[in-house]
Formats: structure tokens, sequence, C-alpha cells
């Protein structure tokens, strides 16, 4: 199982962007089920030296997607997921922290357009200019 690079590292202010990519990056190599819960962790049943097609254990798995997600943040987000202890803990914490809703993605846009500037003058202003120049 290779690990294909993934293209965006998240930075904090593109989790959904990073989200996405690591979704399909995960439910193209069948894990994703660490992470919404669908696979969870089954006791063995028996030895690996009697299992004649070994395949990595659960716990395998999950450390190797858990090395994928902190492979793929930044290193001042590492520090924070250090407590977690599977996958699916750790991408809880960071949907629960970086993920805005909807609402606060529009408030963020709306003040973002609010004090862009074009040149000297303020969004707002230069929008009223324009619409006064073509009425």
């Amino acid at each position: 199982m290779d690990s294909a690079p993934l293209c965006v590292k998240f930075t904090g202010t593109n989790y959904s962007t990073w989200a996405f990519q690591f979704e399909l990056f995960l439910k193209g190599k069948d894990l994703w089920g660490h992470i919404d819960g669908t696979d969870v962790e089954k006791p063995s049943t028996f030895e690996k030296s009697q299992d004649v097609g070994f395949s990595p254990s659960w716990a395998v798995l999950d450390a190797r997607i858990m090395s994928w997600l902190l492979g793929s943040v930044e290193p001042h987000i590492v520090t924070h997921l250090r407590p977690h202890r599977s996958a699916q803990s750790m991408w809880a914490y960071l949907k629960k922290v970086y993920h805005q809703d909807n609402d606060a993605r529009r408030f963020q846009l709306e003040h973002a357009i609010a004090m862009f500037q074009h040149g000297s003058l303020s969004i707002q202003d230069y929008y009223f200019g324009i619409s006064d120049s073509l009425a």
C-alpha cells in the first residue's frame, strides 16, 4: 500500500479543501471506515502465523492513517494531535476545531470583502463608483 503524496497540506485555514482531498485519498485505499466508524477494531480470532493471506491488522492500518494525517498538516497543528490515539479521534478534533459552518464562513468572506482595498478606495467605494458610472 503506497502512500501517494497529498497535494494540499492543511495549514489551519484550508480545511474544506484538505479534508476533501484526504477523504478521497482514504476512500481510494478502502480505509475511510477508520474515520467514519464503519470499520472498528475487532478482536483477532487466530494468530498471524495461521493466516495464510495475512493483511495488516486494524491497529497497523489505523497507525498508518494517523501517520498520513500527521504528515499532511503543518507542524503547529501536529502538536494538537499528539494526545489522540486513533485516526478517527484526530479527524474529529480537526473537524471540530477547523470546520466552519456556512454562517461563520459567510461572515468571514463578507468581512474580507468589506476590508478589501482597490488602490486607495474601499471595495464599497470602488463598486459605488462603477455603478454610478454605469447609471
